[in-house]
């Protein structure tokens, strides 16, 4: 049984989180740099200092053991607090230090409105030592990994919203739907919506299914999870597919892909900044907060 609480315990309870993280031993060996062996006896430990089991592990996989997805919440909250603690120490000097993590939706850098990196450039003017974390995914995993505490925030487009995470609107995006030169449709001066709707399309499979749309195609045989995976189906000349205009445009002026009906299909959707409600924020995640509102004019 745990009586008192160590540095050890500590260094346990994070090998034991990341190998949940991981998904199971052998998938945490190369995150941990330990050999599987190793990392059980770990976690062996760990579960011996607790005086119970965290985890199922053998032929049926890995799973936690309903104590174990207790210790897993609880230690994120510690880590949480540990984290905000050191972040206010060190914040005390004057500067910004600790580590930030931000996510961000894949191709708006041909989007003048994103203005990403005027913010990136506004936040590295200050007096700061913070190692900046960038990753790029799609909206629902965004969603997740803010949920999760993996980011302190997140910009993209969010079709719904969840009641654990806090929107604030900064800019719009233009869509349009494309085909590529291989496609039948390229040459079509005119194309109907009749034959557009016989062709094949990719979808977004992080837009749900009642998603309004200008129009909705009936034949999908491809669905993609990020925009220039869209692309890629477009210009293979196989699918039809909804892209964004400004990132389109490289290829329409190529001569590789050109807009269908634009008057009728075009659609314009909301980038948002996404929080987690109520969790406290790092100096730093206040800092690039304030600069990002402040370069979309937003600041107060």
């Amino acid at each position: 049984m745990l009586r008192n609480f160590t540095d050890l315990d500590l260094r346990l309870l994070r090998i034991f989180a990341s190998v949940v993280k991981c998904g199971g031993f052998t998938a945490a060996q190369a995150e941990l740099n330990m050999s599987q062996s190793n990392i059980s006896m770990h976690i062996g430990s760990l579960e011996k200092r607790l005086g119970y089991r965290l985890c199922e592990r053998g032929k049926g996989g890995f799973r936690l053991t309903a104590k174990g997805q207790r210790i897993l919440e609880a230690s994120q909250a510690m880590f949480d607090a540990i984290g905000l603690f050191r972040d206010q120490a060190q914040a005390l000097s004057g500067q910004l230090v600790g580590e930030l993590y931000l996510g961000l939706a894949d191709n708006v850098t041909t989007l003048p409105q994103a203005r990403f990196d005027e913010t990136l450039a506004a936040f590295h003017g200050r007096e700061q030592d913070v190692q900046l974390n960038l990753y790029v995914n799609s909206p629902t995993e965004l969603e997740l990994a803010v949920i999760d505490g993996q980011l302190d925030l997140a910009i993209s487009y969010f079709s719904r919203t969840r009641p654990t995470l806090d929107y604030l609107p900064l800019y719009t995006e233009e869509i349009g739907v494309f085909c590529g030169e291989r496609h039948p449709l390229f040459s079509a001066r005119k194309p109907t919506l009749k034959q557009i709707a016989e062709y094949n399309w990719v979808r977004h499979g992080f837009l749900p299914a009642d998603q309004e749309l200008p129009f909705r195609p009936e034949r999908s045989s491809a669905t993609a999870h990020h925009m220039e995976a869209v692309a890629h189906s477009v210009l293979a000349g196989t699918h039809l597919g909804y892209l964004p205009t400004h990132y389109a445009n490289i290829w329409v002026e190529r001569g590789r892909m050109k807009p269908l009906l634009p008057e009728k299909l075009c659609y314009e959707v909301t980038h948002s900044m996404i929080t987690y409600a109520g969790r406290p924020r790092s100096e730093a995640a206040r800092a690039f907060i304030e600069d990002l509102l402040s370069v979309h004019g937003l600041g107060g």
